[in-house]
């Protein structure tokens, strides 16, 4: 299975050749390390550097993810000739957690994320990328935080994917006034640091059936990873992290307009984290942007079946080798 000559993992071989293939490259090309985020928050980060690349691409992933999550989608990547940054956002991975329970991810703002991203593209990513241009490939929580970024800081990149971008929650049912009565609630009784209404601590069983992905051994890979290191387990918001992404919602769709720059969006039909109706939005509303729709994917498109990733793989690299084309 090959997508733009890419030879891509299938179901079958995913296990074998993550072992044979991946991990000798992570060994040899991805170096890791640490910086300070806008409030000294320390922030942990991985690269995989090409010696001549097209450009780099930053990946800002989403809620309770980390870099073992992206070692695929990494190396595919790196593949297609560009160099690879990765920055694990606070509260996640190895970066500094904010409260005692490492579980517990929690943001004052989403415009914390925005700065914080800022400080790796400044310390990191710009004087490292030997002046080629910069790209985002953000998924989900990541790709709000990347929609924010683009509206705030146009000037960084040239091209953006974003996968099922997390622009608004979806409610499950709650109505929308009682969303906002209950994060009122919580706001007013300074809960912020407390978890949230629907959030639970880390389970060591596996849950394939109600995860976001299609794919079981992709599924259990990453599973494991986190059985295996408590870094990973991230696992429950607060409600500061909620009420801040619901702050979000607005002001990332009524934005849009500002960004310019030719962004791919993919959207999922089963998604049951995120609405689709706002990523529509915004993709009407940012002017260059073109919106390709799974019907049949649940949210991690890109953790979907072989036919589903074979197309978006496709595209994603056709994509990023003609945005790279208009400035060597």
């Amino acid at each position: 299975m090959e997508a733009e000559g890419i030879s891509l993992l299938g179901e079958g071989d995913f296990d074998e050749r993550m072992r044979t293939e991946n991990e000798p490259w992570r060994r040899s090309t991805v170096t890791d390390g640490s910086i300070r985020g806008f409030d000294g928050t320390e922030l942990h980060y991985y690269r995989a550097m090409h010696d001549h690349p097209k450009g780099s691409i930053v990946i800002v992933h989403g809620f309770c993810e980390f870099w073992g999550k992206y070692h695929e989608v990494a190396w595919y990547l790196w593949q297609l000739g560009f160099s690879v940054f990765f920055l694990e956002q606070r509260c996640h991975g190895r970066s500094e957690r904010l409260l005692s329970d490492p579980e517990m991810v929690h943001v004052d703002s989403f415009d914390d994320y925005v700065l914080d991203l800022k400080c790796f593209l400044d310390q990191i990513v710009v004087p490292e990328r030997q002046g080629k241009k910069l790209f985002l490939f953000a998924h989900s929580m990541g790709g709000a935080v990347g929609a924010l970024f683009l509206e705030k800081y146009p000037r960084y990149f040239r091209a953006a994917v974003l996968c099922s971008p997390m622009l608004k929650f979806k409610r499950r049912g709650v109505p929308e006034a009682a969303v906002r009565i209950m994060y009122r609630h919580a706001r007013i009784h300074h809960l912020e640091r407390q978890i949230s209404y629907g959030q639970s601590h880390f389970s060591p069983v596996p849950d394939f059936e109600h995860s976001s992905q299609l794919s079981p051994a992709r599924y259990m890979y990453q599973f494991r990873q986190r059985q295996n290191d408590r870094s990973d387990q991230m696992s429950a918001a607060t409600y500061g992290w909620t009420c801040a992404g619901i702050d979000m919602e607005k002001p990332v769709i009524r934005r849009a307009n500002r960004v310019r720059i030719p962004v791919l969006l993919f959207q999922a039909g089963r998604d049951h984290l995120v609405q689709t109706e706002s990523q529509d939005a915004f993709a009407k509303r940012a002017g260059n942007t073109e919106l390709i729709r799974y019907a049949a994917s649940k949210h991690e498109v890109f953790n979907a079946t072989d036919e589903i990733r074979r197309d978006f793989y496709e595209r994603v690299f056709r994509f990023y080798n003609r945005e790279a084309a208009r400035y060597q």
